[in-house]
């Protein structure tokens, strides 16, 4: 591991034409204590001729990975266990970032490199029209668990997360065959058990949604399957607290339902402890009346 490197790390698949802009915004940055390491989820257009025109101009640290199609979270896996940096920072391929993203991470990584408490750095990210997306942070230099964020303060927003990558290393995404999708909060929140983040009132990344992104997802049987993934996993590892975040708690369990009856699937045999069987039974009306209203929406 390079000491005090970040690495910003890019899962990509079939967006050769997007990551020009994106290496163009590394080359403006102030600060280049960084790598690009870019996983290549098994694309099958030109993405890997035109990262190797790049890495042949020689301006930055590329390092460039290919791996069969597996979704976003197993290339991050994957990116994990060859990132170099102390510090892994996603950036997206249809996103990029602003001339002092780098800079801006880099000066927060040194205020926790050394606090075991606090497991990342998340910032503002904007459209390429200037809007802001979701809300600023209440205070800045704002210590708090990723679940507060949302789930206690309800407060929105896409933000630019980075996260050290030792601790990375200890939350793994759970892969299953056939699942492209396991969304981050499974992990950001599992995380913030017992870790905080340090949040930055400064615009770090500039995002534009795209057709066929990930931010752009119909309801498509593929998608349902994922979620009712991604909702199961929640409710195994019992990451919210009916306690502190019962809305979240019970809500777990009403998608896990829709999903799961639109994907054809049953995970209620699979649920550990009674109290969970029992809470499934108890929202199963409400969460069968949303499904029966969802159904026609479902693309195979």
């Amino acid at each position: 591991m390079i000491s005090n490197c970040i690495t910003i790390f890019t899962p990509t698949y079939n967006r050769a034409h997007l990551l020009k802009r994106l290496y163009d915004s590394l080359l403006l940055q102030g600060n280049s204590n960084f790598e690009w390491l870019i996983v290549d989820d098994g694309s099958i257009d030109n993405t890997k001729e035109v990262v190797e025109q790049f890495i042949n101009e020689d301006k930055i640290i590329i390092r460039y990975f290919y791996k069969s199609n597996g979704g976003k979270h197993t290339a991050i896996n994957y990116g994990v266990q060859k990132a170099k940096g102390d510090l892994f920072f996603i950036v997206d391929s249809d996103d990029f970032l602003t001339t002092n993203a780098v800079q801006l991470k880099w000066e927060a990584w040194q205020k926790i490199k050394n606090n075991d408490k606090i497991a990342g750095i998340i910032g503002l990210s904007q459209f390429t029209n200037g809007t802001l997306i979701g809300d600023a942070f209440l205070k800045e230099n704002w210590q708090i668990p990723f679940s507060d964020y949302y789930l206690k303060y309800n407060l929105k927003g896409d933000n630019s997360v980075a996260f050290k990558t030792a601790i990375m290393k200890e939350y793994p995404f759970p892969e299953k065959e056939g699942i492209k999708l396991v969304f981050e909060a499974v992990v950001w929140h599992e995380m913030a058990k017992k870790h905080d983040v340090l949040c930055l009132n400064n615009v770090i990344q500039l995002k534009e949604y795209l057709e066929n992104g990930l931010t752009d997802s119909s309801y498509k049987l593929w998608y349902a399957q994922s979620m009712a993934f991604s909702f199961f996993q929640l409710i195994k590892n019992s990451t919210y607290s009916f306690y502190k975040y019962p809305k979240a708690f019970v809500g777990n369990f009403i998608h896990l339902i829709i999903n799961s009856l639109l994907a054809d699937e049953n995970y209620f045999w699979q649920l550990k402890g009674i109290v969970n069987k029992i809470i499934y039974v108890l929202v199963y009306p409400r969460a069968y009346f949303s499904y029966w209203r969802m159904k026609s929406l479902i693309v195979k």
